[in-house]
């Protein structure tokens, strides 16, 4: 009894198997659909990264992780320095494209020496020098970046 159950489900497993035909993708429409489908996909994203992570804004010249940090910085603003990895996941808070992305972007803003005050090896992008780990690195507001940045006769602040 047990052999012909076994028998009768092995027949139609194979039936089953054999039975698959797969559908004809070689249409001249699903090829039109699937290229145009993805060919403004591509568009799409191309010009979000472009116009909105790429390339610094014409009104402050910054990039939208840059401003997320210095955001970020405002509101952690207590006077003290802070470790650069505490900054890098505070601002994890509002920018949520990962923490190396904000590190450097950190890095290379502290390493102009006009918005952030730095503490540590913060490297030289003079002669390519890395800076240390978040970790043992420090970062503040500068003077002139709460002066003027962070003044409200100077800046219009607005929710994104």
């Amino acid at each position: 009894m047990n052999d012909d159950i076994n028998e009768l489900i092995e027949r139609q497993w194979e039936e089953l198997h054999t039975a698959y035909k797969p559908t004809d993708f070689q249409g001249e429409d699903i090829k039109h659909l699937l290229t145009g489908m993805y060919q403004n996909w591509f568009l799409d994203y191309a010009s979000y990264v472009i116009l909105e992570r790429a390339v610094p804004h014409i009104n402050d010249g910054l990039k939208p992780v840059q401003r997320r940090i210095l955001h970020s910085m405002k509101r952690m603003d207590d006077g003290r320095y802070n470790k650069v990895a505490n900054i890098v996941g505070h601002t994890m808070q509002f920018h949520p494209h990962g923490d190396a992305s904000i590190g450097d972007a950190l890095v290379q803003l502290g390493q102009k020496d006009l918005l952030i005050d730095c503490q540590g090896n913060w490297g030289n992008m003079l002669t390519g020098d890395g800076a240390a780990a978040p970790r043992y690195i420090e970062a503040r507001l500068s003077k002139f970046a709460l002066e003027v940045i962070f003044n409200s006769k100077t800046t219009l602040w607005k929710l994104s």
